[in-house]
């Protein structure tokens, strides 16, 4: 799949310098116009705006409603109806915000301080939005119910900038959103359920018992894909287990760079855009470097004990240091920064979001009732547990260090490491 995934790039990247992936500009910017704006996202709050996406007159903009005494706030589908102006986005010194919104399809901003506006009849709730609820109806508050909500159903409308900051600060942004590691638990999770841990686990030679446990593995996937919104993120990580359960069924075993490629050149055939998404870039380096790295690694130094709680503290190291080389140019590329305690945070906090991801589905599941509630004061403590954790982490002297990468650095830093896994598979 490498051979196929390197020309869809080069092709995509060919076709993003002629303009050809983005949505057309039209003549409209800067011109004093009445608007019909139909609003097709929930608010997001900013220091004296509601934002919304909006579709208009010559495409997709941000929307920015001047927030009122009432504050008012609307809902997808609303329609707002104001004479404004449409802005192009300006670049933030060296970062060119307006390509950054041209590859989300946005064309611009337009900020609205009086209007008309007209509610829609058929709006409802998403299902996100309604799970978040069943969340709150289990007894969460505040803090640990927007962590849990982000955890378990990637919904990040209520969460705190403060408590994100600590995640980012600490090395657990990774936790936050929901990608890789909450569906990796939900697929290590579902195979034990269907397989009674794994006592009626289909015969090698049963091809027909395989199939059907991964077609239904992957049935209940695509819900969870569902469940949380089909973000990018959720639905990389998805397609990923695809190409890993279709393997099975082929009797290939485990995620193979062939398997990672497969899954980025599908993501990338469909969405080309997600080519220059952060999440995109950081994801496929971990999951590529823990492939390369870790396991590779593990088995030319031998790194194996009988012990399993020692088992788990070896590995979970090891992925840990082969995720962050495999992120580091990134990371500092992107955020100017680098987390210096990523090892204490994973340590601390994966064993925390092994346990709260389950829990949270199950708090959703019960919602309000007598067990719902008991249940909910365990995924409570569960979500304290972790937010004080990385709180700690983040306060910690040096818990971050500035440093900055060019995109050169960032190229020869990659072409080093892969030397270095070339390396480790000669020897």
């Amino acid at each position: 799949m490498i051979v196929l995934l390197l020309p869809l790039v080069a092709a995509i990247l060919f076709c993003e310098h002629k303009g050809f992936l983005y949505p057309e500009e039209k003549a409209i910017y800067d011109s004093l116009y009445v608007y019909r704006f139909v609003l097709t996202s929930e608010n997001h709050s900013t220091a004296r705006y509601e934002r919304y996406e909006a579709q208009t007159y010559g495409g997709k903009v941000y929307a920015y409603i001047l927030r009122d005494s009432l504050n008012t706030l609307f809902h997808p589908g609303d329609t707002i109806i104001a004479t404004t102006r449409i802005r192009k986005p300006d670049s933030i010194g060296s970062f060119d915000y307006r390509k950054y919104l041209l590859r989300k399809g946005i064309i611009g901003s337009a900020f609205i301080y009086r209007y008309e506006a007209r509610r829609t009849e058929s709006y409802s709730p998403t299902l996100q939005k309604r799970l978040y609820e069943r969340l709150s109806s289990a007894g969460l508050e505040e803090d640990e119910l927007a962590t849990t909500g982000a955890i378990t159903l990637g919904y990040k409308e209520d969460l705190d900038p403060a408590v994100k900051h600590h995640f980012q600060a600490s090395g657990a942004a990774h936790v936050l959103a929901v990608s890789g590691l909450h569906t990796g638990i939900i697929y290590l999770l579902v195979i034990s359920i269907l397989t009674i841990g794994g006592r009626f686990k289909p015969h090698y030679d049963n091809r027909l018992g395989r199939c059907l446990l991964s077609v239904a593995v992957l049935c209940i996937m695509w819900l969870y894909a569902w469940i949380t919104g089909m973000t990018p993120s959720v639905v990389r990580a998805v397609v990923m287990v695809t190409m890993v359960e279709i393997g099975r069924m082929f009797y290939r075993q485990g995620i193979s760079v062939n398997s990672i490629a497969a899954a980025a050149f599908f993501i990338l055939l469909v969405r080309p855009l997600d080519l220059w998404s952060v999440g995109f870039q950081l994801s496929f380096a971990a999951t590529f470097a823990i492939v390369l790295l870790a396991n590779q690694s593990e088995k030319k130094l031998h790194l194996r004990a009988r012990n399993r709680l020692l088992n788990w503290l070896i590995g979970t190291v090891i992925v840990s240091i082969a995720a962050q080389l495999g992120t580091l140019p990134l990371t500092i590329y992107y955020f100017g920064y680098v987390s210096t305690y990523f090892l204490l945070t994973n340590l601390i906090v994966l064993p925390i979001a092994t346990f709260l991801v389950p829990a949270g589905l199950i708090s959703i599941a019960l919602g309000g009732s007598t067990a719902g509630i008991w249940f909910g004061k365990i995924t409570h403590g569960l979500a304290w547990l972790m937010n004080h954790s990385v709180g700690w982490i983040e306060s910690l002297p040096h818990s971050t260090l500035p440093a900055h990468a060019s995109m050169g650095m960032v190229v020869i830093y990659y072409v080093l490491l892969l030397l270095l896994c070339f390396t480790l598979y000669d020897e």
